[in-house]
């Protein structure tokens, strides 16, 4: 802004300094070539300074630096973030909110007692993922214990792990697991641990 006050500053200077000559021009009226001379410096004064401006401003209005935005997800996990996704991890495995379909961001937020960008931002800095996939890691999780454990159709078991849609669910679990649901469920069958099986997790 500094820039800019100057460059308006030079110019008021400047038009100032081309009125003046004007002004003498008027006083030396008896004199055609002083007033043809003055009138044309004046004139050409004006055009260079409002051809600067018209230049210089969206220069130095362009050049002021801009604050990079931070992405969470290359921030190193603070204390507090560690803290807050075990609160987090708690209340999913416990409480199973997971399974809510119309689960938000805000919701998690108060049930935390804290705001819903720092739930975000945390998740993002521990497990380097939007809450979407955080929250769809539980669901597919659940999802594969019922396969393996139950003999609940596909579609029933998509629709208690928190999923709305069969194509989301496909998805989801085959980022997760390599596999569509079907196929999970008939290579693992029987696998008494899938509770505690370690899905990859995909980076974001």
């Amino acid at each position: 802004m500094t820039r800019v006050a100057l460059l308006f500053a030079l110019l008021f200077i400047v038009l100032i300094v081309a009125a003046d000559l004007i002004f003498v021009a008027v006083l030396s009226a008896g004199n055609t070539g002083i007033i043809q001379l003055l009138t044309g410096v004046s004139g050409v004064i004006v055009m260079v300074v409002l051809l600067s401006a018209l230049i210089g401003v969206p220069l130095v209005l362009g050049g002021q630096p801009r604050q990079a935005t931070r992405d969470p997800a290359t921030e190193t996990p603070l204390e507090e973030d560690q803290d807050l996704l075990r609160k987090l991890d708690q209340l999913m495995a416990e409480q199973k909110m997971f399974t809510d379909p119309d689960l938000t961001l805000a919701r998690l937020g108060r049930r935390l007692h804290c705001p819903a960008r720092s739930v975000s931002k945390a998740v993002n800095r521990v497990h380097r993922e939007n809450i979407s996939r955080y929250i769809n890691g539980f669901r597919v999780r659940h999802a594969a214990m019922l396969l393996t454990t139950t003999d609940l159709p596909v579609t029933d078991i998509m629709l208690e792990a928190g999923f709305q849609s069969k194509s989301s669910f496909n998805t989801e679990f085959r980022r997760l697991t390599g596999q569509t649901p079907s196929d999970y469920k008939r290579h693992e069958s029987g696998d008494k641990n899938v509770r505690n099986r370690d899905f990859k997790r995909s980076q974001t």
